[in-house]
């Protein structure tokens, strides 16, 4: 049974691509997202993480793999960890969101990640809290609950209650400047 779990948003996106955000492929990372995938990859270290989920969009892939070979663990892509498709509803997305929080569960590992999007994070977030969590407090740019490259960590108690906290946010080093993301 999961007894911890660290919910990754990808690094942020290459922009002006011309590729359908929401659809694979998706666009990829920027050099700013591969600086951020490396940082998270960097503080995950060290957490026991034993496996890595990812959602099938480059952008996710791309964190994705970043960390799972900093951490020498195993990838495994799961189409339930897709970005919130313009023409799926939000309910569509908790119920696939839940059908993935079962199976990653139901397996071996009892600490793993998952590397997904800012709409299916909100969904992990509003499951494992059933709907209690407040987000007031946690708003990124386009509405995210998480920056890019963020981590939120859930670790789940004696009587299976689970508690929820945002514990990395990169920063990202440049040439000219020291950027929060």
């Amino acid at each position: 049974m999961l007894k911890e779990l660290y919910i990754v948003r990808h690094g942020h996106p290459q922009m002006g691509t011309g590729l359908v955000y929401d659809r694979v492929p998706g666009p990829p990372l920027s050099d700013v997202g591969r600086a951020e995938a490396h940082i998270t990859a960097e503080y995950l270290m060290g957490h026991g993480i034993e496996c890595l989920y990812s959602s099938p969009l480059d952008r996710t892939l791309g964190t994705a793999r970043i960390i799972a070979a900093t951490l020498d663990i195993p990838l495994q892509v799961n189409p339930q960890l897709a970005e919130h498709r313009s023409d799926e509803k939000y309910d569509d997305v908790k119920a696939r969101i839940r059908e993935c929080l079962a199976g990653v569960d139901a397996s071996r590992y009892s600490c793993a990640a998952l590397v997904t999007h800012g709409s299916p994070i909100k969904a992990i977030l509003q499951v494992l809290s059933h709907d209690m969590i407040d987000l007031t407090k946690h708003i990124y740019p386009n509405g995210n609950h998480v920056p890019t490259a963020g981590v939120w960590r859930a670790s789940r108690d004696m009587f299976g209650a689970w508690s929820l906290n945002l514990v990395f946010k990169p920063v990202v080093e440049t040439p000219t400047a020291h950027i929060p993301i």
